[in-house]
């Protein structure tokens, strides 16, 4: 079932500012985080999987892995495209991956993947997807969440 539900792909673009980048000019490896949680966040609000349907609905969803691999660096003012994809999954979890690349040129400077778990209110682990959930998966199965098709500046700089 996995292989024929496309994942969901949305793509932000940020300018690097100048307190991310070090001496060099060149992006710490640090922000990179605020990269990804910058594209999952303004794809979430757009699909109903945002922070504040969670917290509406009493459930967390922390980050249990994290995996960045860093081919080139972004530098200072560099508009960079951060695209975030959203995998179809059989079990409770939210598996997300990341490939940022820079606008002008297109290279590939990093690719990155995040999983994240689903908590009750009570912090037990969900075995189950809760039922907003399941809602929203069954509209991803049947084609019937939209993203916007065109990269979106991202409102956090």
């Amino acid at each position: 079932m996995a292989e024929s539900v496309p994942p969901l792909q949305h793509t932000i673009r940020a300018t690097v500012r100048f307190r991310e980048a070090d001496l060099l000019g060149i992006v710490w490896h640090g922000h990179y985080v605020k990269f990804l949680e910058d594209a999952r966040q303004v794809m979430g609000a757009h699909v109903g999987l945002g922070y504040e349907d969670f917290m509406r609905e009493g459930f967390a969803a922390p980050l249990v892995d994290m995996r960045l691999q860093y081919k080139r660096p972004a530098r200072y003012g560099d508009k960079v495209d951060i695209t975030a994809l959203l995998h179809w999954s059989e079990v409770p979890k939210l598996r997300y991956t990341y490939e940022i690349h820079r606008a002008t040129d297109g290279e590939l400077l990093t690719l990155a993947e995040t999983v994240q778990v689903l908590l009750h209110p009570d912090s037990r682990l969900a075995l189950n997807f809760p039922p907003f959930l399941e809602a929203f998966r069954a509209r991803w199965q049947q084609g019937q969440i939209r993203l916007p098709g065109k990269v979106e500046d991202s409102p956090f700089g």
